[in-house]
């Protein structure tokens, strides 16, 4: 296998993980800080995500795993440097900064405001 395209594929592979970590920071966020948002901007409509505030540890345990899984694919020994590589470690590191801003936000400040 060539290995540009082995690069390539890594470098796939790991945002694709990035984006699924992200996507689930985002649903982590949605149950604590979704019905915040709307109570804040006299929503009532979004009261219905605090249901799913027992699901909290479980999205939080997931975003880390993929995020730990775009590390994997993104930074082993055997990717190889380039654009692709570069601009999907940055997709990485905005989904990381994204997903500490929000679970910072669930279990720093939220508390407290409560």
């Amino acid at each position: 296998m060539d290995p540009q395209s082995n690069a390539l594929g890594s470098s796939r592979a790991g945002v694709a993980a990035a984006l699924a970590g992200m996507a689930a920071a985002l649903v982590t966020g949605a149950a604590c800080i979704g019905p915040m948002i709307g109570i804040t901007l006299g929503i009532g409509g979004l009261g219905w995500l605090a249901r799913y505030a027992h699901l909290q540890l479980p999205a939080t345990v997931l975003t880390v795993a993929l995020l730990a899984l775009a590390f994997h694919q993104l930074y082993r020994r055997r990717a190889c440097s380039g654009a692709a590589p570069r601009r999907a470690r940055r997709v990485l590191w905005v989904a990381v900064a994204f997903a500490v801003a929000i679970n910072a936000f669930e279990y720093l400040i939220l508390p407290t405001l409560a």
